[in-house]
């Protein structure tokens, strides 16, 4: 089931969440006319996801390997 997630964006490219102002002080500061994802580049975000993991040790992580996370972060498990 895809929820809306109040003020938060997550990377479609790489999973991760951004907090939407997080983004919007990038994007202001940068002089961008698009939010770019810090971690990837990307320019492809969604509103819609379900569920949030924090992953602190990929290595170790079944999670992490499922999704196919290397690095430390907080991911979105599903992406609508």
């Amino acid at each position: 089931m895809v929820k809306r997630v109040g003020s938060y964006l997550v990377c479609i490219s790489c999973r991760r969440v951004y907090p939407k102002s997080e983004l919007e002080r990038e994007k202001k500061e940068k002089r961008r006319d698009t939010y770019v994802c810090p971690y990837c580049g990307s320019t492809r975000f969604s509103k819609e996801f379900d569920d949030v993991v924090l992953i602190i040790n990929p290595e170790k992580s079944l999670v992490a390997k499922k999704l196919k996370i290397i690095h430390a972060g907080v991911f979105a498990f599903s992406i609508e």
